[in-house]
């Protein structure tokens, strides 16, 4: 019983509700608009071969008492846990690298996992814990100005 409670906790604690990303909390927010010179495909990198040895080498640790052939699956079954952990926790190692351009911001460069639409020609970007970006009508970067907010 007391073990179904625990799960029924951690799930619950997973769940996303709505609201404001407490990330945010005491935080300024900046939002405004950009004009999107260049897109390109980039590689992010990995921890995978650390996850593979830390996971192998928790392994062998945990298998001390044993002979080596009792070390040597537990460092094997070990690289593949840690491995397979390492996969989920980064996900895709895909990202796109966005050359902007904001009147008072300037140039500069934003890299993030999701593709935007080809035809992306004003992005709103907003920047707060990380940055973000999201298609906005190209009208709103005729005047490059706007919105500035913060959340305390």
């Amino acid at each position: 019983m007391n073990k179904a409670f625990v799960v029924l906790l951690l799930l619950t604690g997973c769940a996303a509700g709505p609201g404001i990303d407490r990330a945010e909390e005491n935080q300024i927010v900046t939002e405004f608009y950009a004009t999107v010179d260049s897109v390109r495909p980039v590689e992010l990198s990995s921890q995978m071969k650390t996850g593979i040895m830390m996971g192998a080498g928790v392994g062998v640790i945990e298998e001390l008492d044993g002979n080596h052939e009792d070390m040597v699956s537990g460092a094997i079954a070990g690289a593949l846990v840690g491995g397979l952990f390492t996969a989920l926790f980064e996900g895709s190692d895909e990202a796109y690298e966005y050359q902007l351009f904001a009147q008072r911001q300037g140039a500069f460069s934003i890299v993030q996992k999701e593709q935007l639409p080809n035809d992306t020609q004003c992005v709103k970007v907003r920047v707060a814990d990380k940055a973000t970006l999201e298609k906005a009508p190209n009208q709103w970067c005729e005047n490059n100005e706007l919105l500035t907010r913060s959340a305390m």
